[in-house]
């Protein structure tokens, strides 16, 4: 018995033209997709992976090319060569991920616009590091001459390298003469000595963590840039003092290592944000003396050495809308009042605190040691010995 046939149905050739039309369309929209925005879907993506888009057509191709942005991230380059990994050792690893830097980086067009943002993040633990540091250098000076706006770096020392002069890498000159740098980021490098030659006269960010810089070079820096908005220090080495002053200054984020630096001076008449941590600088008495924090809207003071007498000076920031204390350990009493629009207080591990009176006709929010307190009557009691007080 013979199987039935089974009926086809032919696609006719007008349905594959059609199909095929609509496929060429839906790639022309791909490829007539402005340049910026093909940036702007590359910056999404890690360096590897968008370098494998520049495959897809020439269109990808050129957009990768002259893409503003450049991620290097060493963790995310080995993750990707983890099976290999396995069987090489760790400095083969490291030259892997030097030469892949120095290969996507010959293998680019020159930018004629520049480079918006070049981020370089490594793990450097390996005695060859010296010879390693020549990469960063010729890395750092491409991107300076591609006029960069935003520059990070993280430079991450395992604890024996540490302990060790060679490990720490020291900054080649050129960032420090870059007109166009408007972001610097910097963990775990040292700055070369000063020598006056700095042009950061664009700079508006900067951060520095667990960087060394002597006193004469962070003082150049910080009354060079004059137009500086935020200013982050965070557990940094090499110098004693920090003056800091400036009409465009508005956040200022620093967390000291302690019995290092002795003196904080901080003038910005326009500063809304400032955090302080760390260190026996006597910020009460910056703070007392100062009354140039009127347009200051939240404070933060944590591991501080500040007094029960700090509280007068709060009645001085006439904007302060959020302040926050954490780990304060010679407070003993918090009164605060003539405070015309503090909104939110929170405290953390202050424990000799045996008092707490608070008349501010605002607050709407009091936290202490995690737990929120919040009520439409005029008293809170937190406790027997903690009352605060709202008229």
């Amino acid at each position: 018995m013979k199987r039935p046939r089974t009926h086809e149905y032919p696609t006719s050739s007008k349905s594959q033209k059609k199909t095929k039309n609509h496929e060429d369309d839906d790639q022309d929209r791909l490829s007539m997709l402005p340049e910026p925005i093909l940036h702007h879907i590359l910056s999404y993506l890690p360096t590897k992976d968008a370098t494998k888009t520049s495959v897809l057509s020439k269109t990808f191709n050129s957009a990768w090319k002259s893409s503003p942005v450049l991620d290097f991230n060493q963790y995310s380059f080995q993750k990707y060569s983890r099976k290999n990994a396995k069987t090489q050792r760790r400095s083969s690893t490291v030259q892997d991920f030097c030469n892949y830097v120095d290969r996507t980086i010959s293998n680019r067009d020159l930018v004629q616009t520049g480079i918006s943002k070049f981020q370089v993040v490594v793990n450097f633990n390996s005695r060859n590091i010296t010879s390693y540091h020549k990469n960063l250098d010729r890395w750092l000076n491409y991107a300076m001459d591609n006029n960069v706006q935003e520059l990070i770096l993280a430079h991450h020392l395992s604890s024996r390298a540490k302990d060790h002069q060679w490990g720490r890498y020291v900054l080649p000159e050129s960032p420090f003469r870059a007109k166009s740098l408007e972001n610097l980021d910097l963990f775990g490098c040292q700055f070369p000595p000063n020598n006056g030659n700095i042009g950061l006269v664009s700079l508006k960010k900067l951060k520095l963590s667990r960087v060394y810089i002597d006193q004469e070079t962070l003082q150049n820096i910080l009354s060079t840039c004059c137009h500086l908005e935020e200013l982050e220090i965070n557990l940094c080495e090499g110098f004693e003092a920090i003056k800091v002053s400036g009409l465009s200054l508005k956040k200022v984020d620093l967390y000291l290592a302690r019995d290092r630096v002795q003196n904080v001076v901080i003038s910005a008449p326009n500063l809304e944000f400032l955090s302080y941590g760390g260190g026996c600088a006597n910020v009460q008495s910056s703070l007392e003396r100062s009354n140039n924090f009127q347009s200051l809207k939240e404070l933060i003071l944590h591991d501080v050495d500040i007094t029960d007498g700090f509280f007068r000076v709060i009645p001085q920031f006439p904007q302060l809308e959020k302040m926050e204390l954490a780990r304060c350990c010679f407070l003993e009493s918090v009164r605060i009042s003539n405070v015309r629009v503090l909104g939110c207080l929170s405290i953390y591990e202050c424990f000799r605190i045996k008092e707490i009176e608070l008349h501010v006709s605002c607050l709407s929010c009091f936290r202490y040691d995690g737990v929120m307190y919040e009520s439409p009557g005029d008293m809170i009691d937190v406790s027997d010995k903690f009352k605060v007080f709202r008229i």
